[in-house]
């Protein structure tokens, strides 16, 4: 083995480059990640505001009915979910029933393998009641605190979004200034590929989510599962979390199957359907709606969502994936970089 060949002091450079942005972004997250999403939003409604700019309007003006429009849709959704959890709560005591009976059927399967009674069970449960309420009184105080804080972000988000909206000319303008690339026509083609690439994204995904929320309420309600439509909406706005999400989303129905039918059909057919569901999106509809703009492979797309998720916990897992297909933009334009866009890239890419 020729050691010569082996530059330890580039590869020292490239593992502390690498170190020290792992500990920005982590350490910077509170203010890293309200960016990152008002950037993507930005880009998600650049073309709105353009063509409201087209009609007349200002670019103020807007920017801020785009932003409107957004947050629209967004609050119809979300009276949609509150309406359909109201309707949950309304059948909750029917629910209680049925759960209740099948814990009791539980406990008699304890029973039968562990020979603790139920009366032994129930004194179990009692003696841990004083820790479970106080876990669910810390997690309600959190939910709280958590939900302020959600609200202060949202504002934020929106802020930067309307502002990255109003001055997305001398944005564009700076990055074209400091000619990170060949000239100044290359960094705008590149520029342009990066909006194209995010603004195709988002939109494909939300496209995405958006038919599978019908196709699983209806596949729900074929099925006949009691509040189709809210675990549909559930099921389909975690696939915004690509691979991991969906997974998580069909686990509430099963759950919810399990516990109040009567039959193991019940979530044994919800698992069917979303199998197929599955197939039906991953070779029908991502490719042709989401399209091949984020050019990354299986493999990259999973580690690159861990590592969202260990530097910047559930948004980093929505977020890492558009923005290492930026970078795998920009790898692929240096040509010390280009091993890296290759790793990252798919099959079919390296094909053509």
């Amino acid at each position: 083995m020729n050691t010569e060949r082996i530059n330890l002091g580039q590869l020292n450079k490239i593992l502390l480059s690498v170190f020290l942005v792992s500990v920005m972004l982590y350490l910077g997250q509170l203010f890293l990640i309200p960016v990152a999403v008002a950037i993507f939003f930005a880009m998600l409604l650049y073309p709105m505001a353009k063509k409201l700019q087209h009609y007349g309007l200002e670019k103020s003006k807007a920017a801020l009915l785009a932003i409107l429009l957004l947050l629209t849709v967004m609050g119809l959704v979300s009276v949609v979910v509150y309406e359909k959890i109201e309707d949950l709560q309304a059948d909750l005591p029917e629910l209680e029933g049925k759960i209740k009976e099948k814990t009791e059927r539980l406990q008699w399967l304890l029973f039968q393998t562990t020979n603790i009674s139920a009366y032994e069970q129930e004194a179990i449960i009692a003696e841990k009641k004083p820790d479970i309420f106080k876990a669910i009184g810390k997690a309600l105080k959190n939910f709280l605190v958590q939900s302020l804080y959600l609200l202060v972000v949202v504002f934020i988000v929106l802020t930067y979004t309307f502002f990255l909206l109003v001055y997305r000319h001398r944005i564009r303008s700076f990055f074209i200034k400091v000619n990170w690339f060949h000239d100044h026509k290359e960094s705008k083609v590149i520029l342009f590929r990066i909006t194209r690439i995010v603004h195709d994204y988002l939109k494909g995904t939300f496209t995405v989510i958006s038919i599978l929320a019908v196709v699983y309420a209806l596949g729900f309600w074929a099925i006949g599962m009691e509040h189709a439509i809210l675990f549909a909406l559930i099921t389909a706005l975690l696939r915004i979390v690509p691979y991991f999400g969906s997974f998580l989303g069909i686990a509430l129905p099963i759950a919810f199957a399990f516990l109040v039918k009567d039959s193991m059909w019940y979530p044994v057919l919800i698992l069917l359907f979303f199998m197929v569901t599955q197939l039906l999106e991953a070779n029908l509809l991502t490719p042709y709606i989401t399209g091949s703009r984020v050019k990354l492979n299986p493999l990259a797309t999973i580690m690159v969502i861990l590592l969202g998720n260990l530097l910047w916990g559930v948004p980093g897992m929505i977020l890492f994936v558009p923005l290492f297909a930026i970078l795998k933009v920009i790898f692929d334009e240096i040509p010390q970089l280009q091993p890296y866009g290759f790793i990252l890239g798919n099959e079919k890419e390296e094909t053509a």
